[in-house]
C-alpha cells in the first residue's frame, strides 16, 4: 500500500496566473503544483520551441573540429554506442549523418555480455579494422583507462555522453557532456541521443533543419532513457511526435506498424510502451545490431523483417521476464526471512542479466521496498537494483563497494557485479546498512497534483489537459485526488480482469476504471465511501463525449495512513526479531476477543490486501490483525501466503489459545527491555 501525497498549491498564485494567461483554472492549478508560477514560464512551457546553441556545451567546438578534420583526411571513424534505446538511437543518428557527408564511417555497439561502454577487446578490434577516430555516444565519460589504450594504439577519441563524469576526465580530443563541472550550457538533462543531436546541429550549424530531420528518432531515445520531459527534452519529444507522421525512416515506420500503433496519433506513452521495449529487447535478449540495422534500413521489406525480429525478441523477453519473476517470488516464499528484510535481495543461477533490471522493477511495484535481483553466471554475479524515494540504492551499494567488481547508477536504480562467493556477505552487509541508516524505512509514495473541483473535471477542462503533453518523467499525466466518493455501482470488464464502477464525487456521478484490480478483488460495495487517485481523459462513442477516470489507487475514505505505516513498520520489526516499544504490547498482541473480527474476515475473503483494508475499516490495528493471521495459521485454520497476498481459510475444531502460540512469544521477546 503506497503512501499518498498531495502537492500544495498557492491559490492566489494560480488565480493570478489565470488572469495573466487566460488559461483554464485546472491548467493553472496544475502548473503551479509543478513549480510554474509566472506567465513567462507558462509561455515557455507551452510554446517553447527553441533549443539552445549546441556550441554552448563545453568542448563541442573541439568535437566539431576533430570530426571535420577526420573527414577531410579520409580517416576511418567509428561511432561507438550503447545497447539500450538511447544508445541505439544516438548511434543511428550520428552514423547516418556522417555517412551522408561522405565520411568513411562505421558503427559499433557492444553486447551486454561485453558490458557497458568502451572495453579493451572492442578497442583492439576497432584498431585492427583500421579505425582512427572513435566517437562515443551515450557512454565514455568514465572510461579513463580505456581512453589511454585508445591513444596507445594511435587512435583518437571524441566523447559525447550525458552521465555524471568522474573527478578525472578521460583523455580525449573533446569530452562533450552537459554534466561537466565546467560546462555552462543552460540545460543539463539531455539524453545521450540528444547530445548526439546537438553535435550534428553544431556540425551543420542548423538547429531547425536538423531538428526536423532527426527529432523523431531523438524523441524515441529520450523517452526510452526516462530523462525529465522538461525544458529542451520536452521541445525535442513534442517536435518528434509531430514529425513522426511525416517520417521517411523505413525502420521506424515498420516498427510502428509491427507494434500496432498509429503513427499519425503517436503519444509519448506509445513510444514508452510500444516502441522502446522492442528496441531494448534487442540489447536485452539478443544483439543490439538488430535494432540498429532496423533504424538504418533503406527499404521496407528489410525493415519489416527486422521489425518482426524485434517483436519476437520482445515476446521472448516477456517470457524470460515472467519466468525469472516466478522464480524470485518462489524464492521469497521459501525464505520468509529474506522477504521480511528492509531490502529484498534474491539471486539465482542463469538469470539473464539483460532482464533482471525489469524483474527488479516489477518486484518493487509488488512489494514497495528496495529490490535487488542477482543473476549468477559461473563465478561471476551481476545485480540490478531498484529503490524508492528516500532510500538511495547507490549509497547502499557504495557502502559495500569493496565487495563489488564494479557498480554504477543513481538514487533509485543501479547495477553491479561481484564474485559469486561474496553474495551472502553482500546480502548481510546491505541488511546491516539499511538497519543502521533506516530504523524506519521510508514508504513508497504516490503523489497527486491537485484535489479538483467538479468544474475542473468537465469535458472542456479535461480536453485541455492534452496541451500539457507529452507526458513522461517529471511531466506526468495529471493525477487527481478525489475524496469521499460514494460508490453507486460496479461491474466486471474483460471477463473480470478489470473493474468498472460509478461513484458520486461532490454531487456529480463519474465513471471510473480500475485496470489494476480484478473484479473478484474489488471489495467495495454500493454506498461505500472511497478516496481515489485517478487520471482523467475524454472518451467519445457514437459522437457522444464523456469523462473517464483511470484509477491509479483507491482506498476507504476513513483510512489513516500514518497509523497504518507505523503499525506496518512495527509488525515487520517483530518479524525480524528486532526490539520494539513495549508500551505498544497491549495494542498488538492477539487475544481471544481481538481475534473475532479477523476470524470473520478470513472466512469471507481470499485476498490479503482486501482483508487488511476491511480490518482497518473495522478499527483493527494492522499489526494486531497480521499477528492474528499468524496465530490462525499456526493453529491450522489458515494458509497465509504473504508473498502472493493470498489467504485460504481451513475449517477446524482445534481450540486456539493465543497465549500458547509462538506468535505471542515472539511479540513478548521483541517487547522485552
Amino acid at each position: 500500500m503506497k503512501k499518498w501525497l498531495v502537492k500544495s498549491i498557492d491559490k492566489q498564485i494560480s488565480d493570478r496566473l489565470m488572469l495573466e494567461t487566460k488559461l483554464p483554472a485546472v491548467i493553472c492549478d496544475l502548473l503551479v503544483s509543478r513549480g510554474i508560477q509566472t506567465a513567462e514560464k507558462a509561455q515557455e512551457y507551452f510554446n517553447g520551441d527553441t533549443l539552445s546553441d549546441p556550441l554552448l556545451i563545453k568542448d563541442m567546438d573541439k568535437a566539431v573540429a576533430t570530426i571535420e578534420e577526420a573527414i577531410q583526411n579520409e580517416e576511418k571513424i567509428t561511432v561507438y554506442g550503447d545497447y539500450d534505446c538511447d544508445g541505439i538511437t544516438a548511434t543511428v543518428m550520428l552514423y547516418s549523418y556522417l555517412d551522408a557527408l561522405g565520411a568513411e564511417v562505421d558503427w559499433y555497439i557492444p553486447t551486454r555480455d561485453e558490458g557497458y561502454g568502451l572495453n579493451e577487446d572492442s578497442i583492439r578490434k576497432l584498431c585492427d579494422n583500421g579505425t582512427q577516430l572513435i566517437i562515443t555516444v551515450d557512454n565514455g565519460v568514465s572510461a579513463v583507462k580505456e581512453a589511454e589504450l585508445i591513444y596507445e594504439l594511435q587512435m583518437r577519441l571524441v566523447i559525447t555522453d550525458h552521465h555524471q563524469p568522474p573527478e578525472e576526465l578521460p583523455r580525449a580530443e573533446a569530452v562533450v557532456d552537459p554534466h561537466r563541472r565546467d560546462d555552462t550550457s543552460p540545460y543539463k538533462y539531455l539524453a545521450g541521443c540528444a547530445v548526439a543531436l546537438k553535435l550534428i546541429m553544431a556540425m551543420e550549424q542548423d538547429i531547425e533543419g536538423i531538428l526536423e530531420q532527426y527529432a523523431d528518432i531523438t524523441a524515441i531515445g529520450t523517452v526510452g532513457d526516462v530523462v525529465p520531459l522538461t525544458g529542451e527534452n520536452r521541445i525535442i519529444v513534442r517536435r518528434g511526435l509531430s514529425e513522426m507522421q511525416y517520417s521517411e525512416n523505413e525502420g521506424l515506420l515498420s516498427l510502428v506498424s509491427a507494434a500496432g500503433l498509429d503513427i499519425e496519433n503517436m503519444t509519448s506513452s506509445g513510444i514508452a510502451f510500444g516502441l522502446c521495449p522492442r528496441i531494448n529487447a534487442a540489447g536485452r535478449y539478443g544483439s543490439p545490431d538488430v535494432a540498429t540495422k532496423l533504424l538504418l534500413a533503406q527499404n521496407r521489406k528489410t525493415a519489416d523483417l527486422l521489425a518482426n525480429q524485434l517483436c519476437e525478441l520482445n515476446t521472448k523477453r516477456k517470457e524470460t521476464e515472467n519466468s525469472i519473476l516466478e522464480k524470485t517470488i518462489a524464492s521469497l516464499k521459501e525464505n520468509p526471512r529474506i522477504f521480511d528484510q528492509r531490502i529484498l535481495i534474491v539471486s539465482g543461477e542463469g538469470w539473464n542479466h539483460g532482464i533482471i533490471g525489469i524483474v527488479s522493477a516489477r518486484l518493487l511495484e509488488l512489494y514497495e521496498k528496495p529490490c535487488i535481483v542477482i543473476g549468477i553466471e559461473g563465478n561471476e554475479a551481476r545485480g540490478s537494483a531498484r529503490s524508492i524515494e528516500g532510500f538511495s540504492i547507490y549509497s547502499a551499494l557504495e557502502s559495500c563497494s569493496d565487495l563489488l567488481t564494479k557498480f554504477g547508477g543513481h538514487v533509485k536504480a543501479a547495477g553491479f557485479s561481484l564474485p559469486v562467493e561474496f553474495i551472502e556477505e553482500f546480502r548481510q552487509r546491505m541488511y546491516t546498512y539499511a538497519a543502521e541508516k533506516f530504523p524506519t524505512m521510508p514508504a513508497m509514495t504516490i503523489e497527486a497534483d491537485i484535489e479538483p473541483d467538479v468544474s475542473q473535471l468537465s469535458i472542456t477542462e479535461v480536453e485541455n489537459l492534452k496541451y500539457m503533453q507529452p507526458f513522461g518523467e517529471q511531466n506526468t499525466a495529471p493525477l487527481f485526488l478525489m475524496k469521499n466518493c460514494e460508490i453507486t455501482s460496479s461491474r466486471p470488464l474483460k471477463d473480470g480482469k478489470y473493474t468498472s464502477f460509478t461513484a458520486t464525487y461532490k454531487g456529480v456521478q463519474f465513471k471510473l476504471l480500475c485496470f489494476g484490480i480484478p473484479y473478484e478483488k474489488f471489495f467495495y460495495h454500493i454506498g461505500d465511501r472511497v478516496d481515489v487517485l485517478a487520471n482523467a481523459e475524454v472518451n467519445e462513442y457514437n459522437d457522444t463525449k464523456s469523462i473517464s477516470l483511470r484509477v491509479k489507487d483507491i482506498r476507504l475514505s476513513d483510512f489513516t495512513q500514518d497509523k497504518y505505516f507505523a503499525a506496518k513498520n512495527f509488525y515487520e520489526k517483530i518479524l525480524r526479531g528486532e526490539k520494539v516499544d513495549k508500551r505498544l504490547y497491549d495494542r498488538i498482541v492477539p487475544t481471544p476477543q481481538s481475534m473475532r473480527i479477523p476470524f470473520d474476515i478470513i472466512k469471507a475473503v481470499t485476498d490479503l490486501d482486501t482483508a487488511v483494508q476491511l480490518a482497518i475499516s473495522k478499527g483493527v490495528n494492522y499489526c494486531r490483525f497480521m499477528m492474528c493471521l499468524h496465530v490462525f495459521a499456526e493453529f491450522g485454520y489458515l494458509e497465509l501466503d504473504r508473498v502472493n497476498g493470498k489467504l485460504k481459510f481451513i475449517k477446524g475444531d482445534k481450540k486456539i489459545d493465543p497465549e500458547q502460540s509462538a506468535v505471542v512469544k515472539r511479540i513478548k521477546k521483541s517487547c522485552q527491555d
